[in-house]
């Protein structure tokens, strides 16, 4: 049976990436922050993982918190990097496109102001997914596969498995300040979405393939009825 591990760059999940252990291979998902490389492959090898079993890297959204250490983590690993086309000049530049970062509450300006100006390494996806279509992780043994969810950013991406998981990202976080420190599951809005209609229709197909346990880019993990609380509450 296919596995997440959770791998925290900041603590207690203030931002988390995933490794999926498949059969064949296994998957790492999201890069972190620009310099997560090496607290990435520690806590890999924390989990007795060999990076040579690492066969792709997925990158969720086009926020540097999340593709920061892409470039440096390919060149790593070796592994071809998927993401959709949406998201893809924020990839080829190494910068976030702020223009999809519409605050939901007007404090979160500051935060925005902050992050404007961050680069990194940029690189090019091999695989890229167009649309709405889905891409199925048979290939690296993964019971799962790859949806678009867009709303967070137009090229938001979710990864449903057969075993009852799912990881959203940050389609909602759980916690204060993005995952926080004395109440980690509790659903919160994150700072911004570029459009809640969009993300609305991405919470209905999420849902619709029925997991149980949602893995988030900060905070979490958290339950289906917690997905449906924020759900109901913010959208």
């Amino acid at each position: 049976m296919n596995k997440v591990i959770p791998i925290s760059i900041w603590t207690r999940g203030m931002i988390n990436c995933f490794l999926i252990k498949g059969t064949r291979k296994h998957i790492l998902v999201d890069t972190g922050v620009p310099n997560s490389e090496k607290k990435i492959m520690k806590q890999l090898k924390k989990h007795s993982l060999d990076k040579k079993d690492i066969g792709l890297i997925i990158i969720t959204h086009a926020h540097i918190d999340h593709f920061g250490s892409a470039y440096k983590l390919k060149q790593l690993l070796k592994v071809p990097i998927l993401a959709h086309q949406l998201d893809v000049e924020s990839y080829i530049t190494g910068k976030a496109d702020i223009s999809t970062m519409k605050l939901n509450k007007p404090q979160w300006w500051l935060f925005k102001k902050i992050i404007k100006n961050q680069k990194t390494e940029p690189f090019q996806p091999e695989i890229l997914i167009k649309g709405d279509t889905e891409y199925d992780l048979k290939e690296w043994g993964v019971n799962g596969k790859i949806i678009h969810t867009p709303g967070h950013t137009p090229g938001s991406l979710s990864i449903i498995l057969e075993n009852g998981e799912a990881i959203i990202m940050d389609m909602m976080a759980s916690g204060i300040l993005l995952g926080g420190v004395m109440f980690h599951s509790r659903v919160k809005h994150p700072p911004f979405h570029d459009s809640i209609n969009e993300l609305k229709n991405s919470f209905d197909k999420v849902l619709s393939e029925k997991a149980e346990k949602y893995y988030l880019g900060h905070g979490g993990p958290v339950n289906r009825i917690q997905v449906l609380e924020y759900y109901n509450k913010y959208l």
